[in-house]
């Protein structure tokens, strides 16, 4: 491992550790959101892999969507967001040797807690603002809501254009639940209709 990796582990690690917790039902959108198989892989997704690879391989097709929440988590702090192979391999490294020092639930906290949302939504004060201080009342729909702030996120001044992405995507997300399409650990998540 080179020193430059070594010093990006023990920096993910240590945003770990002095994350602040970020209330479950916002982890359980998140997970449900961007990394539906997270319990059943080590921090990279081989089936989302092999799907991206088949879908670059036919080009007529959309790909995507293949980085876990590990790997998510790996590029908002080192910073490195360049559309190499290099890059990709070295951020699904360090995914797999966080998995093996920190919890799922904790990696995905601590993700939270740094993200960008939007323009002026960054991190937990961004959440903080979005939800009025308070992340314990959050539903789970509103939860949802924000997560996909992190697919499409929030602009200065959000057009109806905008505003009809994030219905969109939230209701694919909650269709696929509904549909079975998705495993959640929660009950009736989207019974509710308080978006």
């Amino acid at each position: 491992m080179t020193k430059k990796m070594r010093e990006d582990l023990n920096r993910c690690l240590a945003i770990v550790e002095n994350s602040e917790i970020i209330p479950g039902v916002i982890i359980e959108a998140l997970v449900i959101a961007e990394d539906h198989r997270s319990d059943f892989h080590p921090g990279i997704d081989p089936i989302a892999i092999g799907r991206m690879f088949l879908a670059r391989l036919n080009k007529n097709q959309p790909h995507g969507g293949a980085s876990t929440i590990e790997q998510q988590y790996v590029r908002v702090v080192t910073g490195r967001y360049e559309r190499t192979m290099f890059r990709k391999f070295r951020e699904q490294m360090l995914a797999i040797m966080i998995s093996r020092r920190a919890s799922k639930t904790s990696i995905a906290s601590a993700y939270l807690a740094i993200a960008f949302y939007g323009t002026e939504f960054v991190g937990i004060i961004g959440l903080k603002a979005l939800f009025g201080g308070n992340l314990k009342n959050v539903s789970f729909q509103q939860a949802l809501q924000m997560v996909v702030y992190l697919k499409y996120p929030r602009p200065r001044n959000p057009t109806e254009e905008w505003n009809d992405k994030i219905s969109r995507r939230t209701g694919v997300i909650l269709s696929r639940l509904e549909s079975g399409c998705y495993y959640s650990s929660k009950q009736n998540l989207s019974s509710s209709s308080d978006l």
